[in-house]
């Protein structure tokens, strides 16, 4: 790559939103089995960690990949949030792990490093649907970074040293560490991107352009089997203004063509409606006026399904499959129907009794428009916490959605 070709994806990345996602306070293990039929889908997982957009991505990646095979890929997001804080750690600046990132920071991990299984990586991972290596592994690597190897800023530079503290925070097997090794040598000095490709051979590492998945490149276009090469070149990040019918109609006809769309949205946890009643399971503006503001953040999750008041006034509800010539699905898309609201399947767990799911749906919770919308109240934060009692700003929650080609 021409440095000055290194030096613009650099600079994008540095612009790149970074995300520092909402999760779960308690850290209580559960587990689901929980799948659905109108988009394609894996099981819900639950983050630990401030890591929400590597869920988000992971469900986009398992989407498109059963879409074109068949079959259910259980993608490790903890060997992507270990490339995160290596490339943090790696030039000897970063004395604090921030688990943050987005849309772009995924896909630039991706392109570096490709993916593994979930079995292939953390095994343990696999026995719950959240993970509770990535908890220990922070620590321990904020740890390093605090007061033990990695506290000293020429034993960060040193990428061998910064490759060891990590295989041992995150308590890594032999066999693993032997394969990041042979793929990327034990200094990293190649990746998937480098001018000397890495060399995966006979590892569990699989490459982006090796990876099957399918999609529709535009509304009307078939589904065709692709690369999440691929797709992370040609799916595109696409900003939202409060009360815009088109940019729906946009979400409405990728969700139409069975597409997993990726939504960044601001959470204020005192709009979920926990309660029963007919918004149990909602994030949605009459709770949220009720309750006033609560603990807030930035999160990413992925579309699954919506709800609209067609112009006629009959309701097309969410869960219903329809057949794709039926012509309420065309009348969904009229300027004059109403979105009620959008489902997302979430990466907060699917068996929480602390927390109300979409009817019949654990781990879905559904995004009421009025809410979306907004505006919602911004509260400042101490600590780490939100400060409820000085919130003198607004947001749209809806940020922005990442769409197939040509959506």
């Amino acid at each position: 790559m021409a440095l000055s070709t290194l030096r613009a994806r650099m600079a994008a990345l540095a612009l790149a939103p970074v995300l520092a996602c909402s999760a779960p306070l308690d850290d209580a293990e559960t587990a689901d089995e929980n799948e659905i039929v109108d988009i394609a889908q894996t099981d819900v997982e639950r983050q630990a960690i401030g890591n929400c957009w590597l869920y988000a991505h992971a469900s986009w990646v398992e989407s498109m990949h059963k879409t074109a095979t068949g079959e259910d890929f259980d993608t490790s997001q903890s060997y992507w949030t270990y490339w995160h804080w290596f490339d943090q750690i790696a030039g000897g600046y970063t004395t604090e792990i921030s688990t943050g990132g987005g849309w772009a920071v995924a896909n630039e991990i991706v392109r570096k490093y490709g993916l593994m299984a979930e079995k292939d990586f953390v095994a343990a991972d696999t026995e719950n649907e959240m993970s509770s290596r990535q908890s220990t592994a922070l620590s321990a690597i904020n740890a390093s970074l605090k007061s033990g190897v990695l506290s000293d800023p020429a034993k960060r530079r040193d990428k061998k040293i910064v490759r060891a503290e990590m295989d041992r925070a995150w308590g890594l097997t032999a066999p693993v560490s032997a394969a990041l090794t042979s793929t990327f040598g034990e200094s990293v000095t190649r990746t998937f991107a480098s001018r000397t490709p890495a060399r995966n051979g006979g590892t569990p590492i699989l490459r982006a352009q090796d990876f099957a998945v399918a999609y529709a490149a535009g509304p009307g276009r078939p589904v065709a089997t692709r690369t999440l090469a691929d797709a992370a070149r040609e799916w595109r990040q696409s900003y939202y203004s409060a009360g815009d019918r088109a940019f729906q109609v946009r979400i409405q006809r990728a969700l139409h063509a069975a597409q997993p769309v990726i939504v960044s949205w601001f959470v204020d946890f005192n709009a979920m409606e926990n309660r029963d009643g007919p918004l149990k399971g909602s994030f949605n503006m009459k709770t949220l006026g009720e309750l006033g503001p609560g603990r807030q953040g930035g999160h990413m999750t992925v579309f699954e399904d919506y709800s609209a008041k067609l112009a006629d006034g009959r309701v097309l509800e969410a869960g219903v499959t329809l057949a794709s010539d039926d012509p309420r699905l065309t009348q969904a898309l009229d300027p004059r129907a109403e979105i009620l609201f959008f489902r997302v399947k979430n990466s907060w767990g699917a068996a929480r009794p602390d927390r109300a799911f979409a009817p019949g749906m654990p781990g879905y919770h559904d995004l009421h428009m009025n809410y979306l919308n907004g505006p919602v109240k911004k509260c400042s934060e101490r600590n780490g916490q939100t400060d409820t009692t000085s919130c003198t700003s607004q947001q749209t929650p809806l940020k922005y959605v990442i769409l197939p080609p040509g959506f």
